[in-house]
């Protein structure tokens, strides 16, 4: 079964949700604070209560890059929050803004489906400062990444169908899936070529629900940290053993994010 990695499930064809484990993200562990100052917290008025649906990365400082899915689920009382560790307790870090603007890829069809990847423009930038920072882009022609890459998020932490949300950052470094498998061992999934496969193949570490539009990132040769991956849909129960969290790969969408960023 696939699900969104979002917190509010979109139930189609297919489900999805974002990484879970025992303890933290699937096999996580709790990131240090400000250990990711790129990373984004997408958050809404439940009642009273607000809450943590779907993560993202700043990479301008008006822009953030996330889930097309994530998008789509959000409302008149949805913020974008940077500066976070402990979503539970805000402190003077916090930056919060509303969205001015979003974009999601034309060619996103909805529900688990590929070019699950859209923009949000914020009404007024963030200030950057050591809590709160930008992730790269990656450069070049379009590729496969090997090797680990980070994910860090706010997902569940459960292995069950019922979901566990954690309060404060949780990370871990999954090894990404060899392309040929990645596309290769999931007939009749909404797999893609623009996709990548991450997540340890025994489900030991993997995404859930609430990890949703949160970065996959990998250093580049010169040691700065790029984020390749956004994070899409996975099999439930969370860390199922031969099914891998399933990213969008940046590469692919490098014109269309700048297209979008310079649109006035």
């Amino acid at each position: 079964m696939k699900f969104f990695l979002c917190t509010v499930f979109l139930l189609g064809s297919a489900l999805a949700v974002s990484a879970a484990s025992f303890n933290k993200i699937v096999g996580g562990e709790k990131a240090k604070p400000h250990e990711f100052p790129y990373m984004i917290s997408l958050q809404r008025k439940d009642h009273e209560t607000t809450k943590h649906f779907c993560g993202g990365a700043l990479i301008n400082e008006r822009w953030v890059l996330t889930a097309g899915h994530c998008v789509k689920a959000f409302n008149a009382n949805t913020s974008i929050v940077t500066g976070a560790h402990n979503i539970k307790k805000p402190d003077e870090y916090e930056q919060r803004r509303k969205p001015k603007r979003t974009f999601i890829h034309e060619n996103y069809a909805g529900d688990v489906a590929p070019h699950d990847i859209a923009l949000v423009e914020v009404t007024e930038p963030f200030e950057l400062n050591a809590q709160v920072s930008l992730v790269n882009l990656p450069t070049g022609e379009a590729f496969y990444p090997t090797g680990y890459a980070t994910i860090s998020g706010w997902g569940s932490y459960s292995n069950i169908f019922l979901p566990a949300f954690p309060d404060e950052l949780l990370k871990a470094e999954l090894p990404i899936l060899p392309e040929e498998k990645c596309f290769n061992d999931y007939p009749g999934s909404a797999m893609h070529k623009t996709n990548i496969c991450a997540g340890e193949p025994n489900g030991s570490k993997a995404i859930c629900s609430g990890d949703s539009g949160s970065p996959l990132v990998q250093k580049n040769a010169s040691g700065e940290i790029q984020v390749h991956g956004v994070t899409s849909w996975t099999w439930v129960p969370c860390g199922t053993a031969g099914r891998t969290g399933v990213f969008v790969n940046v590469m692919h969408y490098l014109d269309w994010i700048n297209e979008k960023m310079n649109t006035e």
